[in-house]
């Protein structure tokens, strides 16, 4: 993905924005949006445009330009994507949308071997500045960050744990728990959570013990998020718990045979209760299943 870092200076005397939409124009914009999540993305960017050069879309600019370059992102074309941002963050510096933009933004590193992300208004200007390049050699600055370098699950952790106190919406702060939970449990490939370390010492015991303390923090923290049976995440929930059970019983998730111990049997029966109004579910049936042998 090409990348790049924008730096915005904003003078403090100008009052914020924010997205006041008419019914009609948030009914046409969701039509567009429509378009894109089912990837017709050229629909979706001919209605986004009708509406943008309509009467009543001209004071809504900025919302509609954002999902613009949200349509134009997902097809991957990137560069289009960035010029409907820019549009955004030079002509409303202080709409909320700008904001957002700015954080995420950059969050992305330019490589000076690729072209400029925006189509610059000067033309002249862009082909003087390209031309320079004719005389040197540009080292690709993606290749130079070592991500590899990065991994640390605690490191993770603690990153996602500050998503979890950003994020308001009990649906985000699920998904983020989830994800934790997972690098509690275990299921990655960074040596890091329950049963992670060689079976029978007792660094490992210690260890896993207190993984486990924080397996059932996050569940609890999980389902204090859901609000019923109709929530969109109580299905996770239920895996949740599941993959749980597996992990603590000491079996591998494929591995075809499950055996239950005292630590795993509560996440199995855990299963099945919130399961009770859904007898074909297949994390009930595999609970029960290994609950009998």
């Amino acid at each position: 993905m090409k990348q790049l870092i924008l730096i915005i200076i904003v003078p403090l005397v100008l009052i914020g924005q924010t997205n006041n939409l008419s019914p009609t124009v948030q009914e046409k914009i969701n039509q567009a949006k429509d378009y894109y999540d089912v990837s017709l993305y050229e629909d979706s960017k001919k209605l986004f445009l009708e509406l943008l050069h309509s009467e009543e879309g001209k004071n809504n600019e900025a919302e509609i330009r954002y999902h613009l370059g949200l349509a134009s992102y997902y097809q991957e074309n990137y560069n289009d994507a960035f010029i409907q941002w820019k549009k955004i963050i030079r002509e409303y510096p202080t709409h909320e949308r700008s904001r957002q933009l700015n954080r995420i933004m950059a969050n992305y590193i330019s490589s000076s071997e690729e072209n400029e992300m925006f189509r610059e208004e000067e033309f002249e200007y862009s082909q003087d500045r390209d031309r320079g390049r004719r005389f040197w050699t540009p080292i690709p600055l993606n290749e130079k960050l070592f991500w590899g370098e990065l991994k640390d699950a605690r490191r993770a952790i603690v990153y996602y744990n500050t998503l979890v106190d950003k994020y308001d919406d009990p649906k985000k702060k699920f998904q983020l728990l989830y994800i934790i939970l997972l690098i509690h449990s275990g299921y990655n490939n960074d040596s890091y959570g329950y049963g992670s370390l060689n079976v029978g010492s007792e660094k490992t015991k210690f260890f896993n013990r207190g993984h486990l303390m924080n397996i059932n923090n996050i569940l609890n923290r999980m389902e204090n998020q859901i609000t019923d049976e109709t929530d969109l995440n109580y299905g996770s929930l239920i895996q949740a718990y599941y993959l749980c059970g597996v992990k603590v019983s000491g079996s591998s998730l494929f591995s075809g045979k499950v055996i239950v111990n005292e630590k795993s049997k509560p996440f199995f029966e855990k299963v099945i209760e919130m399961t009770e109004t859904s007898e074909n579910n297949i994390y009930r049936l595999f609970s029960q299943h290994w609950l009998n042998k």
